[in-house]
């Protein structure tokens, strides 16, 4: 007899008990969704026991497309389990792991927030994100979590948190490129000259009640063009991305201003539909038009720009904001030498089935051009559109150039500035109701008036003569930087050193040179051992006792 192979065997009996389960785990399972199909089709939209939940970030309405086809969002009940109804050994739902997983990103996102911003309100660079990380992310965080107890979908859950992530990680960049020594004085102008943008758009929204929500730029080098983040608003917080030739030439800066215009339009609640409401302009994506001969309808001229609109009021703000430097500033970056016939093209996106939001430079310079004649400035406009002129001697600028059937078509210019200066007038002049009646002139120091005017021309000058200026306001600085490059373009990168050294960087211990003394710099100050020892022992002094200062929590 051969013996028994007893290890063979039992294992074949452990495979047999396993089938079984397995066999009764799918029958349980498939038992689970008859009752659930079943309950769903007792619970269609208009009976009693339909269950309802209305999540604060998700639209679970009927027939939104969000859950089954009943139109019911595919959630159970806030009041009932995920795994409920359903028979004892079968899986539990898939959204109730990955809300686990959510809950559990936002315990670390938390944490991660509270222990940065615990470490950054210390610091003078980058004391301006406390209130986002220990006030506007928490907040957010608990939202998500009341959200999801509320029967949010897990993929809405998932979405939300990848936002906040987004946020959590963009701060920490931010705090990251203030903590190096050689990018924060460059930074630090940068933002001095946002500041002075932003504080006369702050000082009107208060003064009017209007719901401003941002207000506290923070620039970033990137390997981006140069752009605002809007989707920042609920934090406060405005990041600037700015190209890495930033800080090589004047002609950049003045383009600060068209960012922030963005932010503004953006940051107040409902100014832009209101806007668009008040000046008849649309919203939506119009494709391509077909002419009829060289002729648009005055319809479609007119949802034209609604298309652009934004891109319009963002350059009738950086206009007023830096008057004929920010027209300047657009001649020299839109021109292209070796395609001249760009310029008056208007572009389509990236599909080609839809108008670009950018109206073409031609119109984006004439617009420029009407806002200085408005404020006054009509020598500088008519220098300008001279100067636009000239570059362009083998192009038409009577005409745009217009995308139809994949060809480009020449239609006369005549219509599109006739509604461009309309536009301008509104905005610049008003009354607006958005803007409590008024209109941007009417915004107390954000017109390049007189006096902005004889303070670029001092610093203009000063730059000119190889000195650093006198002059206070940051964006006289840049304005007389840029007509000073305007004049000596060799000397482009000298001008704008000068010119920054004019500017106190924020988050730095820079002053304003004065009358009493040279300007001080911090990295030439010398510290000997006895200097850090007093100032150690002095700390010491001032700080309250050991046992009542709050623990600080780890670095990240």
């Amino acid at each position: 007899m051969h013996d028994i192979d007893l290890e063979k065997y039992v294992g074949a009996l452990l495979g047999v008990i396993w089938a079984i389960v397995k066999l009764a785990s799918m029958y349980g399972s498939l038992q689970a969704r008859r009752a659930e199909r079943a309950a769903r089709a007792a619970a269609r939209p208009g009976g009693a026991d339909a269950p309802r939940s209305e999540p604060a970030l998700v639209d679970a309405a009927p027939g939104s497309g969000t859950g089954s086809d009943t139109g019911l969002a595919d959630v159970a009940p806030p009041s009932a389990a995920p795994w409920a109804g359903m028979a004892f050994g079968a899986p539990r739902a898939p959204d109730a792991d990955r809300l686990r997983v959510v809950l559990l990103r936002l315990a670390e996102l938390e944490q991660s927030a509270a222990a940065l911003g615990d470490v950054v309100r210390h610091e003078r660079a980058n004391r301006r994100f406390t209130d986002a990380l220990l006030g506007a992310v928490p907040r957010e965080i608990g939202r998500l979590r009341a959200a999801v107890d509320a029967g949010l979908a897990a993929r809405e859950a998932e979405d939300a948190a990848d936002t906040i992530e987004l946020v959590v990680g963009e701060i920490a960049v931010l705090v990251r490129q203030r903590r190096d020594p050689s990018l924060l004085p460059e930074l630090g102008d940068a933002d001095a000259l946002a500041d002075a943008c932003y504080a006369p758009v702050i000082a009107f929204a208060r003064a009017e009640g209007l719901p401003l929500r941002s207000g506290a730029p923070a620039t970033q080098l990137t390997g981006f063009d140069l752009a605002i983040w809007t989707g920042f608003i609920p934090t406060s917080i405005a990041p600037i991305f700015l190209p890495v030739d930033f800080f090589s030439t004047p002609l950049r800066w003045p383009a600060l201003a068209h960012e922030i215009g963005h932010d503004f339009l953006a940051s107040v609640d409902g100014l832009e539909p209101a806007l668009r409401r008040e000046l008849g302009l649309g919203g939506e994506q119009v494709r391509p038009l077909a002419p009829d001969g060289d002729r648009i309808a005055a319809p479609a001229l007119r949802r034209m720009f609604g298309v652009w609109f934004e891109e319009i009021f963002c350059d009738v703000f950086g206009t007023l904001m830096f008057g004929p430097a920010y027209v300047l500033t657009m001649s020299e970056l839109f021109f292209q030498e070796d395609e001249p016939y760009a310029s008056i093209a208007v572009q389509t996106d990236v599909t080609g089935a839809r108008y670009d939001e950018h109206p073409p430079p031609h119109l984006r310079v004439l617009i420029g051009c009407m806002v200085l004649e408005r404020g006054g400035l009509n020598e500088d406009a008519r220098a300008l559109r001279e100067a636009w002129a000239r570059r362009h001697a083998e192009v038409s600028l009577d005409d745009l150039l217009l995308p139809v059937r994949g060809a480009f078509r020449p239609v006369p210019l005549a219509p599109f500035a006739t509604m461009a200066a309309w536009i301008v007038e509104r905005l610049y002049a008003g009354p607006l109701t958005a803007l409590s009646g008024f209109g941007l002139q009417d915004i107390s120091g954000l017109d390049y008036g007189p006096h902005e005017r004889q303070e670029a021309s001092r610093a203009r000058d000063a730059l000119l003569a190889g000195r650093v200026p006198a002059v206070l306001d940051a964006r006289a600085l840049l304005t007389g930087a840029v007509l000073a490059a305007h004049r000596a373009p060799a000397q482009s990168l000298s001008i704008l050193i000068r010119a920054r050294a004019a500017i106190p960087a924020l988050g730095t211990a820079e002053r304003r040179p004065d009358a009493f003394g040279s300007r001080l710099d911090v990295s030439s100050v010398a510290l000997d051992r006895r200097a850090v020892a007093e100032a150690l022992l002095f700390r010491e002094v001032l700080l309250p006792p050991r046992a009542l200062r709050p623990r600080r929590r780890a670095r990240l």
